[in-house]
């Protein structure tokens, strides 16, 4: 069995993603810029920066409103620090996501391949995708698209049974809640209600208001609609599912009655 070096050596994803970044690939950025590049939350980024400082590893300096992090190559660490990095690189186990991207693209993803192939079923495709997301930013978009255009034929249970196997679970639900908010259908979110866990205050992805007007502007219909507009009906859809069958019917019968009294105002003035 081939073990990842960098998973046994710094256990930390955020960690590795960042000693990558800012050592071997001597980039500078700011922490949001960090994030995406890296497609950690910037809340990660900023708590591992944070620790990367305090041992001397790298410097942060306020450069306008923005703190600017680049290594610190005077560190006698960083040398051997990215020998060991490219070394792990070398031999660690190479991921092929060509099948996963080609199956998301039969189902609908917009991505370049080099053909469309059903290579797993949905709910597979689905989760493994997930993986490859975390790999590879840029599949992010294409994996929520696909989960809403096929979330009717979508079998629930067999994919959180995938994800669980993978060991992915947080991630779909992160990728569940963000279909639901850029389609307005806030129903999705019960089908992983039961993944959710309130201790975890770290996300996978990294998803801002940028990848969910990018996401919007996919959907059909989308130009009718702005973002926020969506949001508000999201959450005016989960207030109506809170409401109680009474508080419903008066809520109709309101409504019910505000309408008479318009289309009378309406025909006194005809």
């Amino acid at each position: 069995m081939v073990v990842d070096l960098t998973k046994a050596l710094f256990q930390s994803r955020t960690r590795t993603a960042l000693l990558k970044a800012v050592l071997c690939d001597n980039v500078s950025d700011s922490l949001s810029g960090l994030a995406r590049r890296t497609g950690l939350s910037q809340h990660a980024v900023a708590v591992e920066v944070k620790n990367l400082a305090g041992a001397g590893l790298v410097s942060v300096e306020s450069i306008g409103s923005a703190d600017v992090v680049r290594s610190n190559r005077e560190h006698p660490a960083v040398g051997p620090l990215v020998q060991l990095l490219a070394v792990a690189a070398s031999t660690s186990p190479r991921h092929d996501d060509s099948a996963v991207k080609e199956s998301l693209a039969y189902f609908g993803a917009p991505l370049r391949t080099r053909r469309r192939r059903q290579h797993f079923k949905l709910e597979t495709t689905l989760a493994k995708g997930l993986a490859a997301a975390k790999r590879d930013p840029t599949v992010l978009k294409s994996l929520t698209l696909v989960l809403l255009k096929n979330r009717s034929a979508l079998n629930w249970s067999v994919l959180k049974e995938e994800a669980r196997r993978l060991k992915l679970k947080h991630e779909l639900e992160e990728v569940v809640e963000l279909a639901a908010d850029v389609s307005g259908r806030a129903e999705m979110k019960a089908h992983v209600a039961d993944l959710k866990d309130a201790r975890r205050k770290t996300t996978s992805f990294l998803i801002d208001d940028s990848l969910r007007t990018a996401l919007q502007a996919t959907l059909p219909g989308s130009g009718r609609l702005s973002l926020a507009a969506t949001k508000a009906a999201a959450a005016e859809r989960e207030r109506l599912q809170r409401m109680s069958v009474a508080d419903r019917a008066l809520l109709a019968l309101d409504l019910g009655e505000r309408l008479s009294a318009f289309r009378r105002a309406q025909d006194e003035r005809i």
